[in-house]
């Protein structure tokens, strides 16, 4: 499943290399840009990693897990980049643990890299695999996003493999890959909670593939039994805090809230018409803020909608989409020699060779038909956040899935230039 025992040299010298270099150039990244990478003040925590520094620090020193206020428990986030963070931090200290959980993030970088072989090859063949992994290394965002403190690369790296075991349990119809599937399914989840429907996908193929429903009930029974025993620690202490049963985070309200306004406008809110002041928003609690956000929230939508029907269905469409797929996550204005303008025409021209591989996937009457969950997880991925605010960042996780596509385009048209070529021809 995760050999290479199989594999030409050729296939194993390259994808060996490829790994190799690209963590090496993280590394390198790591020690030579420290703590400048930070969007966040450590002094004033403003940001989310600033942010999950400061609940990491206090996670090591008092078991207490907060985010916003350092002397109020939270459930704001979900704990994974804290508590893996706050791991490193007892054992190197505060500013140590920092650094060697860069390091980590790289080494786990590397892990998403390989990952993206096996999936390349379990969904075409190692050519193609190789061809992924080497357009995935040349990606200025793959070398940024380990310099970070924040959830993309543990997320990616769990989707990955969600992905990867999802081909497996729907190839073999064995209960070890749906259990295998359920724990990761779980810990992706204590990073980011938009993962926890990701069952739907599943779903989805199990209908295309015309599953008996008492096999689908099987299934999905070892699945939720599984997730809910990797969550249940969660569960059980939001519940011993706040009384109430929090299945995943209340911070849905703030996103929900940024999303209703049209191209991120908040400045319309002076002349929609609308009476905020029946609102007592802003509010000191995160539970009321969260709530009160959703108020507003449906608020919004049941008056400007009517008003502005065809606005709001572009927007809730097209519109969030392209926020969050036509621009890489890459915010930093030169990383390691390449600025954003280079990095947004390597992501053009990523996406367009991925819309050509997946019309060639289509077309190929030989297809392996398990490339479907492929293009449904990257589907998955866009429509999940348009009730919400969407950008780049969201979409991070599903790009490796894209460069696979684009890596067959690759191969594909490689292939047919050489044919035409060949004296044989």
């Amino acid at each position: 499943m995760f050999s290479l025992k199989e594999e030409e040299k050729l296939t194993k010298f390259i994808v060996g290399l490829t790994c190799c270099v690209f963590f090496l150039i993280c590394i390198v990244s790591i020690y030579k840009y420290g703590n400048s990478t930070l969007m966040g003040s450590l002094t004033i925590p403003d940001n989310d990693d600033a942010k999950f520094i400061r609940s990491a620090w206090i996670l090591a020193d008092t078991g207490n897990y907060i985010y916003h206020d350092p002397s109020t428990s939270t459930a704001f986030m979900m704990p994974g980049v804290s508590f893996v963070l706050a791991f490193f931090v007892m054992i190197f200290g505060k500013f140590g643990g920092i650094t060697a959980f860069r390091v980590f993030q790289a080494i786990v970088q590397t892990g998403s890299l390989f990952l993206l072989f096996l999936i390349a090859r379990k969904l075409f063949n190692s050519k193609v695999g190789m061809v992924a992994i080497i357009m995935s290394s040349l990606s200025i965002a793959d070398y940024w996003v380990p310099n970070l403190i924040l959830t993309e690369t543990f997320f990616k790296f769990f989707v990955l493999c969600l992905v990867y075991l999802s081909i497996y349990a729907l190839e073999e119809q064995k209960a070890k890959y749906y259990v295998m599937g359920g724990i990761v399914l779980g810990i992706a989840t204590l990073f980011r909670p938009t993962i926890a429907t990701f069952p739907i996908v599943i779903l989805f193929i199990w209908i295309l593939r015309k599953y008996t429903f008492k096999t689908m009930l099987k299934y999905t029974a070892i699945v939720a039994a599984v997730f809910c025993i990797v969550l249940s620690p969660w569960w059980v202490r939001n519940y011993s805090i706040f009384h109430k049963f929090i299945p995943l985070t209340l911070a849905t309200g703030n996103p929900m809230l940024q999303g209703t306004y049209i191209y991120y406008d908040q400045s319309s809110a002076k002349t929609d018409g609308l009476n905020y002041t029946q609102f007592n928003y802003p509010r000191i609690s995160e539970v009321e803020n969260n709530e009160m956000e959703m108020e507003i929230s449906k608020y919004r939508l049941i008056n400007l909608v009517p008003k502005h029907p065809l606005e709001f269905l572009g927007w809730y469409t097209f519109g969030k989409a392209s926020y969050q797929v036509a621009k890489p996550f890459f915010w930093s204005p030169e990383f390691l020699g390449v600025d954003t303008h280079m990095a947004g025409v390597w992501h053009v021209i990523t996406l367009l060779l991925s819309i050509i591989g997946g019309l060639l996937y289509y077309l190929d009457k030989k297809r392996k038909k398990i490339g479907t969950l492929a293009i449904a997880t990257i589907l998955y991925f866009i429509l999940i956040y348009l009730p919400f605010y969407t950008m780049g960042r969201y979409f991070y996780p599903a790009m490796p899935l894209v460069i696979i596509f684009a890596a067959f385009a690759v191969v594909k048209i490689m292939s047919n230039l050489y044919n035409s070529i060949s004296p044989a021809s």
